[in-house]
């Protein structure tokens, strides 16, 4: 174990933040052009550091908050400043959540009992969002009480939440993916958290992968005495949630979890053509069917790349699937930033390589190395509805963590974002856009809201309440503005519909944005479909995504676009189907991935 001098946590003076800047007013920033770079504007206070956010159907998002740092884990609170925490019943009690209006940046204190901070969420088919594990910690209960083993069902139009189940162990850090049946996959987590890591490394040796390939493991050593790198505090398993009754599958061991820990938690989790779940977990990545009995790999995927170094908390990346477009849809994701080391800490640099990965079928899974214009971990991406990425928040240096505000193992915050543009030749996909003039660090979140702009808020490390509205360059470039007039608030899988539109001549691209909630960099769920559609002079001619796989049943934005400004999205809802499997998508001739002995056991 490493035990050197280096400082785990930064404190607020070695933060360099002005908190009583507003960009709103010193935009724009000098040789910045909004109709190219787009802009920031700060437009309301979130009531508290929105480490989460889940939004909903009806612009409402759910912020989950820290209540009361530094408490949480036995500190002083004498010097946090007001703005930490959100206090209510006469500031007697800190509040777990904020439920946020977007169409007038107003917000309501919202409570869940078991606290959710640190959990894992999606929203269910039917636009309810389901909140699995959180934290260890419990705090004036029973008014607030532990929470990593439960989970959560809030329902964003009645505004109200309620315990469905528990699991058997804790699940700090888990992630939670829509399966093609409308399941609910959670997978990982831990039950203790791991704030850091030292330089030692130590072969646990040779394992198996899903594919049958042999691996070798790197351990990390956990920094300080309390926090033991000892795989029995990993929840390294999956447990299915059925989305309709609420009962919960057994729990499963995942070896790539075993082979991969400490830094695993949140896995990326993301839902293939195949019907199988890419998971990236610490360095490695499989394709793997999972279902109640057991996961096996998708052999028409085949073996993954390794990556440099491991990408999920504290060493924290991001991950995108790329737009899916028929007829092949070819599945290919982007893999950013995270750290420059294996094992990581407060003072390591982050890295500025992204990895390109094919993961189509039959296709070359090498990675592509890209070099963005700032190094970022803990970054934020958010897929548009142009088909582009929107890179923001995060840090220069260090690795995800801490204790409430200036408590942080990251600092240097990555305040200008950047854009991933796919139809860019290789090398010259990452531009820097706008700068936001505002650190973003641990325990902040962003995502795309109905106006076809990003919500950014956020940062802990910070204290920052202060919500943020990107406004891209597509929304300032003087075009027209296709307005939906007409469209179904119901689709069923290849089945043809209509979309009413005004404002524009016609229409060159029509897309579903899934709605997704964001927190540590994780976006779950997130998702993109082009649909192929025949427009004429007022109307278009669309037709369905062709199965669950390539867009599971639930709410999606529709966003219709001419001449690369997107209109503001309907909300379509994609209708469970029992039979939705007998429109297979065909991948280079390969069909529907075989499958290899299951690499799970129950837990």
């Amino acid at each position: 174990m490493f035990v050197g001098a280096w400082p785990y946590t930064f404190q607020p003076p070695e933060v360099e933040v002005n908190a009583s800047l507003d960009p709103a007013v010193v935009f724009p920033i000098s040789g910045n052009n909004p109709a190219v770079n787009g802009s920031f504007k700060v437009v309301g206070n979130t009531g508290a550091i929105a480490a989460h956010s889940i939004p909903f159907a009806n612009d409402m998002v759910l912020f989950l908050i820290r209540p009361n740092p530094r408490l949480s884990f036995g500190g002083d609170t004498s010097s946090l400043p007001s703005q930490s925490y959100l206090l209510v019943d006469n500031d007697t009690k800190v509040e777990s959540a904020v439920m946020y209006n977007l169409t007038d940046h107003t917000y309501e204190p919202f409570h869940i009992t078991e606290s959710p901070l640190c959990s894992g969420h999606a929203l269910l088919p039917d636009g309810r969002a389901v909140i699995a594990g959180g934290m260890m910690v419990g705090i004036n209960a029973p008014y607030y009480t532990v929470g990593y083993q439960a989970v959560r069902l809030v329902d964003g139009v009645q505004q109200n939440y309620s315990m469905v189940n528990e699991f058997p162990t804790g699940r700090w850090y888990p992630s939670v993916m829509t399966l093609s049946n409308g399941n609910m996959l959670v997978v990982g987590g831990a039950q203790i958290e791991m704030i850091g890591w030292g330089f030692s490394k130590s072969p646990l040796g040779m394992g198996t992968s899903a594919n049958g390939s042999a691996t070798s493991t790197t351990q990390c050593s956990g920094y300080g005495g309390n926090q033991p790198s000892d795989p029995s505090y990993a929840t390294a398993t999956y447990a299915i949630l059925d989305s309709q009754n609420f009962s919960l599958s057994r729990q499963l061991t995942l070896t790539i979890l075993l082979e991969t820990w400490p830094i695993n938690t949140y896995p990326f989790l993301t839902l293939l053509p195949s019907g199988s779940t890419l998971i990236v977990a610490g360095n490695q990545m499989e394709a793997l069917f999972m279902d109640p009995s057991g996961a096996s790999a998708d052999n028409g995927v085949g073996p993954l790349p390794n990556l440099p170094y491991p990408v999920n908390f504290p060493q924290q990346g991001s991950l995108v699937l790329l737009p899916l477009q028929g007829p092949k849809y070819e599945a290919q994701v982007i893999i950013i930033g995270g750290s420059s080391e294996f094992c990581a800490t407060s003072m390591t640099p982050a890295s500025q390589s992204s990895y390109l990965v094919d993961v189509t079928p039959g296709t070359n899974h090498s990675l592509v190395e890209e070099i963005m214009t700032f190094p970022r971990m803990m970054g934020d991406a958010v897929l548009l509805p142009d088909g582009t990425v929107f890179l923001c928040n995060g840090a220069q240096i260090g690795i995800a963590g801490g204790s409430g505000y200036g408590f942080s193992a990251a600092n240097i915050g990555a305040a200008i974002a950047e854009i991933y543009d796919p139809t860019q030749p290789l090398g010259q996909r990452w531009s820097a856009v706008a700068d936001s003039q505002i650190w973003r660090m641990y325990h902040s979140s962003a995502f795309l809201t109905s106006n076809a702009e990003v919500f950014i808020a956020g940062s802990e490390t910070t204290g920052e309440q202060r919500g943020q509205i990107y406004t891209p360059a597509y929304l300032q470039s003087g075009k027209p503005r296709p307005v939906i007039i007409t469209s179904p608030s119901n689709i069923s899988y290849s089945t043809n519909f209509a979309i009413g539109f005004s404002n524009t001549t016609s229409l060159d691209r029509v897309v579903l944005n899934r709605l997704a909630g964001a927190t540590h960099g994780v976006h779950f769920d997130q998702r993109q479909v082009v649909l192929d559609c025949s427009p004429a002079d007022s109307s278009s001619s669309c037709q369905a995504p062709p199965n669950s796989s390539i867009a599971p049943p639930g709410q999606y934005q529709l966003f219709a676009s001419y001449q690369g400004v997107p209109s503001k999205a309907n909300i379509v809802t994609i209708n469970r189907s029992g039979s939705d499997k007998e429109n297979p998508v065909d991948n280079a001739g390969s069909g529907m991935a075989s499958t290899a002995p299951a690499t799970a056991t129950a837990g």
